[in-house]
């Protein structure tokens, strides 16, 4: 093909926008890309770690059953509080005894409800049911595992709400024996004697008492004789002198101590529930007494969790005060349980307070 002379020649390819909008383009769904992996591997070890903790549960039990586990030996699993990510289980291993072993939880997970035993019966029962909140730093939520009255264990939203279940009242059976158409006769009671009566002693039949002889007290001597026993003729024996005393220092007063900060809250512990409208909100009263300066109060969930809502009343006290804390429950599964909120004052007033916040169905 013979081109026509003096013809431009066109050349074919991308400008540099075009290379910069490509790129910019690759790098965000690279990005998403990078974070939903992320979020699938968080996780994927939030659901492992919940089920691996389920199943020593149950194992637990099932030991206990399998033993007909007697008092002093049954079957335990326990956690150490918000913030720890270990647990023990105590059971057979199959050595034929008893074993406590400990666990851990993978990274970036730790248990968000307060420290707990629970001791399976020879039946797989426990005393009452708990609920264990596993958190997750980087998801920012909790998986809960359930163990209801009975033993029945679950993870995540299923339950069993024993508390929701009301109480059976045994109805009083009377009247299901039939009488016995012999009955044996009544035996009437028998007198019993009247006892003597006893005569008082005449007076003449009384012993006088015997008085107790007063101890003649024995003449010491005051080493007035004639001899003393120093050589002299003339000794005067006057060997009783009294020695000069000497004075005592008075102490100096001690200066008055200063009286310590201390801290409380009241009531201690508050019992809130998801669907009773009456206990969605607590309030407990965290009081300072012998404070000085102003101090900032703050109320906070251990363990780093968000299953509360939390609001303090008083943010900032001048010397002694209270600051009313507000507790709100939140919806959901991994909002159940018991948690410890720690409420104090910064400069610290005594130890920090604890506030248990126990949150039912």
């Amino acid at each position: 093909m013979n081109r026509k002379p003096g013809a431009a020649t066109q050349h074919r390819g991308f400008t540099t926008m075009q290379m910069i909008v490509t790129i910019s383009i690759i790098a965000v769904v690279s990005v998403f890309g990078v974070l939903g992996i992320t979020n699938a591997r968080a996780e994927f070890r939030l659901q492992n770690s919940a089920r691996l903790f389920a199943t020593y549960v149950e194992k637990a039990r099932v030991d206990a059953i399998r033993r007909h586990a007697p008092v002093g030996q049954e079957s335990a699993i326990e956690t150490f509080g918000p913030g720890t990510s270990n647990y023990t289980v105590t059971m057979d291993f199959g050595t034929g005894a008893l074993e406590t072993r400990t666990f851990q939880l993978e990274n970036g997970l730790v248990f968000s409800t307060a420290a707990m035993r629970l001791t399976f019966d020879w039946r797989g029962r426990i005393a009452q049911a708990w609920v264990f909140q596993i958190f997750s730093s980087y998801l920012q939520r909790s998986m809960p595992v359930d163990v209801s009255g009975s033993g029945d264990i679950t993870v995540g939203e299923q339950h069993f709400p024993d508390q929701l279940i009301p109480a059976v009242e045994v109805a009083q059976v009377t009247g299901d024996v039939d009488p016995d158409p012999n009955p044996s006769p009544s035996l009437s009671p028998t007198e019993e004697p009247t006892p003597p009566i006893e005569e008082t002693p005449t007076e003449d039949e009384v012993d006088s008492p015997t008085p107790t002889p007063t101890p003649t007290p024995t003449p010491q001597g005051n080493g007035n004789g004639g001899d003393n026993g120093n050589g002299g003729d003339n000794g005067n024996g006057n060997g009783n002198a009294t020695p000069t005393p000497t004075p005592t220092p008075t102490p100096n007063p001690d200066s008055t101590p200063i009286p310590q900060c201390v801290s409380t809250i009241s009531p201690s512990i508050l019992f809130l529930s998801q669907s009773d409208t009456t206990k969605l909100t607590g309030t407990a009263t965290f009081t300072m007494t012998n404070a000085t300066g102003v101090r900032t109060i703050t109320a906070i969930q251990k363990g780093n969790g968000n299953s509360l809502v939390l609001e303090v009343g008083l943010q900032r006290i001048d010397g002694s005060g209270s600051s009313v804390i507000t507790v709100t429950t939140k919806k959901g599964g991994g909002n159940r349980g018991d948690f410890i909120v720690e409420v104090s004052g910064n400069p610290s007033c005594g130890s920090a307070t604890q506030l248990t916040v126990s949150v039912s169905n």
